[in-house]
């Protein structure tokens, strides 16, 4: 699925003084190789003609679905590896939303290449988590995962630890339990508790868990700062932030107990080498820029990812080589992440 990042770089030694300039020493291999790249230019639409055309820096391009991205994005990253002499050790980073996607624009760049003469290297093409994931593992004591005993799990409501979670929960918060059992209304029917008991521990708060971890957790949030935000909501008899609050912390604590990472685990822990001055530098002196499709599924952490990752360290003030492609309209997984298009819009 992906292409490995070589972990000793050492600078590139070819004619480019800032990263998107051509060379203006040109040989006439090179004047070939740039001919063919216009004729492929020539070959794009509007919208992709603005991917190959770009040199550096941030740039959002607006893709409906069926719209050429992948087509555009596998043409201007063969033309950005052949104008920068791109290679194993300097490479740029193409980042799509599920692996059937990377193995599709990995193919078609691959294309691409071959219609310039060039080898298939000088690129790699991640999904978001699986390119977390390889940064997490080449640094595990900053990243503080496990990785070699570690199991990935995906909860869903139904799932055996947010089930035990909430009743974990429930064994040690047996006061805010009453209040949500209860609730305004309550005749003491043992009907009405049964019936009660069974909704809010099989489906009412399983669901709470599984909804708020996520979104908290994809969004950077800690059960610890829920629960400070719970303190101050005053208003709320149900103490509902504090449930959710809780229910986070017991399943943090089984992840730990139990070696189990999540997707969102991942990118919290590349977050974490990233924070890392000599590591981050390492990280982005082997990436020349970062091409995103499916940038409207971003959420901010991932997006705050990506970007760092864009920043060459040799020029730290300058914008991320950064391109974005994706649909202003809609974000396909906003039912369970924080996803929203606002935040590919404002970009």
């Amino acid at each position: 699925m992906t292409d490995e990042f070589d972990t000793d770089f050492m600078r590139s030694t070819t004619n480019i003084d800032r990263p998107g300039n051509i060379s203006s020493g040109l040989d006439s291999a090179a004047v070939l190789r740039e001919q063919a790249c216009l004729k492929i230019r020539e070959s794009l639409r509007a919208g992709q003609q603005d991917m190959a055309d770009w040199q550096g820096g941030p740039l959002a391009v607006s893709a409906v679905p069926g719209a050429g991205k992948s087509t555009g994005m596998a043409a201007a990253s063969a033309i950005a590896i052949a104008r920068n002499g791109l290679h194993s050790r300097r490479q740029l980073i193409v980042v799509t939303f599920t692996r059937s996607a990377a193995a599709n624009i990995k193919a078609k760049i691959r294309e691409r290449l071959a219609q310039l003469s060039l080898s298939q290297g000088g690129f790699a093409v991640h999904t978001l988590h699986g390119l977390a994931l390889n940064i997490a593992m080449r640094h595990p004591d900053l990243s503080g995962l496990n990785l070699e005993n570690s199991t990935l799990v995906t909860p869903t409501q139904s799932h055996r630890l947010i089930r035990t979670c909430v009743e974990l929960w429930i064994a040690e918060n047996p006061r805010r339990y009453q209040v949500l059992l209860e609730g305004q209304q309550f005749d003491g029917e043992e009907t009405e508790r049964l019936r009660r008991q069974s909704v809010l521990r099989t489906e009412i708060l399983p669901q709470v868990a599984k909804t708020v971890i996520h979104e908290a957790k994809s969004s950077g949030l800690f059960p610890e700062q829920l629960l400070e935000m719970s303190a101050l909501d005053t208003g709320d008899g149900y103490e509902i932030l504090a449930v959710a609050g809780g229910l986070y912390q017991k399943y943090q604590a089984l992840l730990r107990s139990r070696e189990f990472i999540d997707y969102d685990e991942m990118i919290l822990a590349a977050l974490r080498v990233l924070e890392n001055p000599k590591a981050r530098a390492i990280e982005q002196k082997q990436v020349f820029a970062v091409f995103e499709d499916e940038a409207q599924d971003s959420t901010p952490l991932q997006t705050r990812l990506l970007e760092t990752l864009a920043i060459d360290p040799d020029y730290p003030t300058l914008p991320p080589n950064f391109i974005r492609v994706g649909d202003p309209n809609q974000a396909i997984n906003s039912t369970f992440t924080p996803a929203d298009p606002i935040y590919f819009n404002q970009f």
